[in-house]
């Protein structure tokens, strides 16, 4: 990540970094402040220097004169659980695409120009990807919709008054959805950065439904990466202006924020959450963006059972999830594939090995079908419950399956 020149604030007549505001701010002492970054640094798998050395990093970091580097960002995001740029820390962005573009042996021609025709071929080609995607899975789809970036770019160049609205519009809708494709590939890092990228589009249109969709999914790309707190802050910022989004991106964000608390164990945080976001979700009109038409209360349902799992209540989890594939639509078949791979986790906690294979067979099969990384994932988690019973032969095949799958 890059820094920004350090942003400073006047508190009680003395400059300090919103670094330094974001410890005074809680009250923290620098011991405490120390002792979760290395909690937080275990949890993540981030090397720190010793305790005496990491005292000397966070006085130049908190008065301005070194700028953290991308472990140190991650690691003051994660504790505060607030976005960086709460922090003062500038965002990553996904390089821009014209840089990248083959040379070809052919007379160079003027840059197209936005139109509508262009526009309307655009909207187009993305519903069309959009519709496959939960069919065919992110490896085919990343390509089709990456190709696609540099005319966008060229667009912007010269595009203008309403025309450029919508050309920005698309650019975000195109790296959101790029950012998902690397999501469900396993590759995290593209997701944030592409994701990052349609943030930057939304931030010029002065949207905050577009926005605040868009900050939850980094929310959700950075739970996925075990930031949990990191996952807060960003579904907080999400929800910062609530009363001005629509019900069905309300209640997205407040899944996100229910599923970042899970994974910190804020049990009671996380049930308030679900509960106001199924209620968002039972009473919203149909969202005109498109951007959270998905959210249902089945949906909100499914996603409760996920936070269940991680808070280590499988019995919670099994009912719904169960209730979810009852409803699933046919053309989700990489969700179904996600929902089965939970349930085959949630029986193989409460000891009801057939099922957690019977369940898992299908979501292997979706998976294979899919490549959805997410659903293999869930999958990997299985097979830790299922130890106990890996001298079954069934198990055993699975086992195989699943090695072969993951390339192992």
């Amino acid at each position: 990540m890059f820094w920004v020149s350090p942003h400073r604030l006047t508190v009680g007549g003395a400059m300090k970094t919103k670094l330094q505001a974001a410890r005074a701010d809680r009250g923290w002492t620098q011991a405490q402040l120390i002792a979760a970054l290395q909690g937080a640094a275990g949890r993540l798998g981030i090397m720190l220097p010793s305790a005496s050395s990491l005292k000397t990093q966070i006085s130049m970091f908190e008065n301005g004169r070194r700028s953290p580097g991308a472990d140190y960002q991650t690691l003051f995001c994660e504790v505060y659980q607030v976005s960086r740029t709460d922090l003062g820390l500038a965002l990553e962005s996904a390089p821009s695409q014209l840089d990248t573009l083959p040379t070809l042996p052919v007379p160079r021609v003027p840059s197209p120009k936005a139109s509508p025709e262009v526009l309307d071929y655009l909207k187009s080609v993305f519903v069309q990807h959009a519709r496959a995607e939960p069919l065919v899975g992110p490896r085919f789809l990343v390509p089709a919709i990456q190709s696609q970036l540099p005319l966008i770019e060229e667009l912007c160049k010269e595009a203008s008054g309403p025309l450029r609205e919508e050309v920005v519009r698309v650019g975000s809708r195109y790296s959101e959805f790029l950012g998902w494709l690397h999501q469900d590939s396993g590759d995290s890092r593209s997701a944030m950065l592409w994701t990052n990228r349609a943030l930057d589009y939304a931030a010029e249109l002065n949207d905050p439904a577009l926005s605040a969709y868009v900050l939850q999914r980094r929310s959700n790309i950075a739970a996925e990466a075990g930031q949990a707190g990191y996952a807060v802050g960003l579904a907080n910022g999400a929800l910062r202006e609530a009363t001005k989004l629509p019900e069905q991106i309300r209640a997205v964000a407040l899944r996100a924020s229910a599923n970042a608390h899970a994974l910190l164990g804020h049990a009671d945080e996380s049930a308030r959450a679900l509960d106001e976001a199924r209620r968002l979700a039972d009473t919203a009109d149909v969202d005109d963006s498109g951007l959270a038409s998905y959210c249902s209360v089945s949906y909100i349902d499914m996603e409760a059972a996920n936070c269940a799992l991680a808070l280590g209540r499988p019995a919670d989890a099994v009912k719904a999830l169960e209730t979810s594939l009852t409803r699933w639509p046919t053309e989700q078949q990489r969700d179904r594939g996600l929902c089965l791979a939970r349930l085959a986790t949630t029986y193989a906690q409460l000891g009801d090995v057939e099922a957690a294979y019977n369940a898992a067979s299908e979501a292997a099969a979706i998976a294979q079908a899919t490549g959805s990384a997410r659903i293999l994932a869930e999958l990997g988690r299985l097979q830790r419950y299922l130890t106990p019973w890996n001298k079954l032969v069934e198990i055993a095949e699975l086992n195989r399956l699943l090695g072969s799958m993951n390339g192992s």
